[in-house]
């Protein structure tokens, strides 16, 4: 009896110095419980031969395991995309919306034909006093602001764009700002106040005649 434990107790202080000393994330090839077991189960009497197959299981155990994948710390990128996201708003962008904001504020500012200050505009002055208060210089007119910005396509719009209608006579005869969308900011004749409106309301959309960009 007293021979048993002996190699008994000798596996089990092993075992636990060998479990101590193994890195963290090695699995064995065997466990050393299934190793004892199988051990006393073969040889109740316990042997030298038995003892040493338990020793040399847990070195190899401990020298030639493999790691185990769910505990690295590797992340497997595979089919992600680590671009950063661009949240920055470019330079156009940020005048656009700044046009927008400044035209926001003179919402209900009465139609005045020819007037040219906050107590009444009319739509070309409008979108002037608009531009030069974000340091943007135009021609007075509908007709030449048409005339003088790079002409833009509808489907290219940009917020800040001017757009263009024909009214009262052939020509760019009323303009305001894009606001995205599809809609914009102006000083309506009709509403006969500075108000928004979208291209795809079917008077818009009959008398469209273009756009054009001041935004560098």
């Amino acid at each position: 009896m007293n021979t048993y434990r002996r190699p008994v107790t000798l596996i089990l202080l092993v075992t636990i110095l060998a479990t101590l000393l193994m890195p963290t994330g090695v699995v064995m090839a065997a466990s050393p419980l299934d190793a004892i077991t199988q051990t006393l189960t073969s040889n109740s009497g316990g042997s030298s031969f038995n003892f040493l197959n338990v020793l040399i299981g847990l070195l190899l155990g401990n020298l030639f395991g493999t790691k185990d994948d769910s505990s690295s710390s590797t992340v497997n990128t595979k089919g992600l995309s680590l671009a950063p996201t661009d949240t920055k708003v470019s330079p156009n962008s940020a005048k656009g919306n700044a046009l927008i904001a400044t035209a926001k504020t003179y919402m209900g500012v009465p139609y005045v034909w020819g007037g040219n200050t906050t107590a009444g505009f009319d739509c070309s002055s409008f979108t002037q006093y608009v531009m030069k208060e974000n340091g943007i210089t135009i021609p007075r007119t509908a007709a030449e602001q048409y005339e003088v910005g790079t002409a833009v396509d509808q489907n290219n719009l940009q917020v800040g764009d001017l757009v263009f209608f024909t009214t009262y006579k052939p020509g760019a005869s009323h303009v305001g700002f894009y606001m995205g969308n599809r809609q914009f900011i102006h000083e309506s004749s009709i509403a006969k106040q500075v108000t928004i409106n979208s291209l795809d309301e079917t008077f818009y959309t009959e008398h469209y005649i273009g756009a054009r960009r001041y935004i560098k």
